[in-house]
C-alpha cells in the first residue's frame, strides 16, 4: 500500500460562542483538515490546529510546510513507515509539530483502516471503559463562569475545567464562585494558560486551598520551567505542565527538575501520536500522569486523541472538547456532550463529510 495523492483543505471552524484564555480570544477555529489517498483507495484523515503562541506555527505557514516540504516526502512511499516518516520529516526541518501532527494523524488513520481495525487496537488496545469530557468555560466574569458551570452540572458534567489567568484575587473569585455553583462530587481542574508570575500562582493557589481543585494547569510563562519547578516544591497542590511539553526531551526535562506532577500532552505539540504514546509511557516510569488535550481541534483529530487516551493506562484525563465547542464540525462525533464513544469502526472511527469540509475551505491544495 503506497501514497498516491495527498490533499489539504484550509477550513475555518465556527464557534458557538468565543472563546477567552489568558493570552488571546476566538471567535473560530483555523484547521487544516489533511487526506491521504493510496493506491487502493482508501483515505486516511488528519488535522493540523496550530496555536502561534505555543509552537510558533501559522495557519499559512503550516500550509507551506505540509504542502512544500513534508507532504512531497510521502507521495510513492509505504503508508506504514509512520517511524521513517518522522525520521524523515524532522532530518528535513525542525519543530513545526502540528503540520507533522496532520500527516502522523493520516498515517495513523489510513493504517488502521487497511487493517481494518480501530486505531486504539494498534495503540496497545482498549485501557478504559469511557472518556468522560469536562465541561471547559472561557475566562469570563465570576457571575456567569458559575452560571456556565451550574448549567453544565445539570447536562451530566463531572468535571469542570476553568480558563483562568487574569489578576490574581479576580481568579481567586472565579474558583470560589465556580466551586460554589458545583453539584457535590464534580472536580473542578483551573488552566491558567501562562498568565500568572509564580509569585501570582503561589498567590492564588494558597488563597483557593479551601475549593478542592484537583490541579492547576500552566501557571507560569512557556519558558519559565524553572518557575514552574519552584511552584511545584512550594504547594502540595497538584501541578500540570502543559505548552512547555512538546516531545519526550520536555518530559525528560520535567522529570529531571521535578517541574510538575501531571503533563498535558497534545497531539498538536508531540507532532502527533507516534510521539504522544511514548511521551506517555515516559511519563509512567516517572510517575508522572498525562492527560491529552486539545487545540479546540475538530473530530478528526479530537478523535485522534480520544484513541490513544482509551488506550494508555498513563492518560488518566483528557480535555477533547473541540467537537461541542465547534457550531459546523467536519464530522459526526459519537457520543455527546459529556462523554466520547469508541466502537469498533475502523481507523479514528468517522465517516469525514467531504462536501461540509469544502463548505468550510478557503483554500484547497493537492500534491500527487
Amino acid at each position: 500500500m503506497t501514497i498516491k495523492r495527498i490533499t489539504v483543505y484550509g477550513v475555518r471552524l465556527p464557534l458557538k460562542r468565543p472563546f477567552k484564555i489568558a493570552y488571546d480570544s476566538y471567535e473560530y477555529i483555523d484547521s487544516l483538515v489533511v487526506s491521504i489517498e493510496s493506491t487502493q483507495g482508501d483515505i486516511g484523515w488528519g488535522e493540523a490546529v496550530v496555536d502561534q503562541h505555543v509552537s510558533g506555527e501559522t495557519w499559512q505557514s503550516a500550509r507551506s510546510i505540509i504542502t512544500q516540504e513534508l507532504a512531497p516526502l510521502l507521495i510513492g512511499k509505504p503508508a506504514d513507515q509512520i517511524s521513517a516518516f518522522h525520521q524523515t520529516a524532522e532530518a528535513r526541518i525542525r519543530h513545526n509539530p502540528s503540520a507533522k501532527a496532520a500527516l502522523d494523524i493520516a498515517l495513523h488513520d489510513l493504517l488502521a483502516r487497511q487493517c481494518q481495525l480501530p486505531l486504539y487496537a494498534l495503540l496497545g488496545g482498549r485501557c478504559h471503559a469511557r472518556l468522560e469530557l469536562p465541561c471547559v468555560i472561557s475566562m469570563l466574569s465570576p457571575d456567569e463562569m458559575a452560571h456556565q458551570a451550574s448549567e453544565a452540572c445539570r447536562q451530566g458534567h463531572r468535571s469542570i475545567k476553568i480558563k483562568l489567568g487574569d489578576m490574581p484575587d479576580a481568579d481567586v473569585e472565579r474558583i470560589a464562585r465556580v466551586r460554589e455553583a458545583l453539584s457535590p462530587g464534580v472536580a473542578l481542574r483551573v488552566d491558567a494558560n501562562q498568565g500568572w508570575s509564580a509569585k501570582q500562582a503561589l498567590h492564588v493557589i494558597r488563597g483557593s486551598e479551601s475549593y478542592a481543585v484537583d490541579w492547576y494547569e500552566q501557571p507560569v510563562f512557556i519558558e519559565n520551567l524553572d518557575a514552574l519547578a519552584r511552584i511545584t516544591r512550594a504547594t502540595d497542590a497538584v501541578i500540570m505542565a502543559d505548552e512547555p511539553i512538546h516531545g519526550l526531551r520536555d518530559m525528560l526535562s520535567v522529570i529531571h527538575l521535578n517541574a510538575a506532577d501531571m503533563v498535558n500532552i497534545k497531539l498538536m505539540k508531540s507532532a502527533g501520536l507516534h510521539a504522544a504514546r511514548a511521551m506517555a509511557e515516559v511519563g509512567m516510569a516517572a510517575n508522572i500522569p498525562c492527560q491529552i488535550g486539545s487545540m479546540v481541534e475538530s473530530s478528526i483529530a479530537t478523535l485522534a486523541g480520544a484513541h490513544l487516551a482509551i488506550a494508555h493506562p498513563n492518560i488518566i484525563a483528557n480535555d477533547l472538547v473541540g467537537p461541542v465547542m465547534i457550531s459546523s464540525d467536519v464530522a459526526e462525533m459519537p457520543g455527546d456532550a459529556t462523554h466520547i464513544a469508541l466502537d469498533d469502526a475502523p481507523g479514528i472511527g468517522i465517516k469525514v463529510d467531504l462536501d461540509r469540509v469544502r463548505e468550510l475551505s478557503i483554500f484547497e491544495d493537492r500534491i500527487d
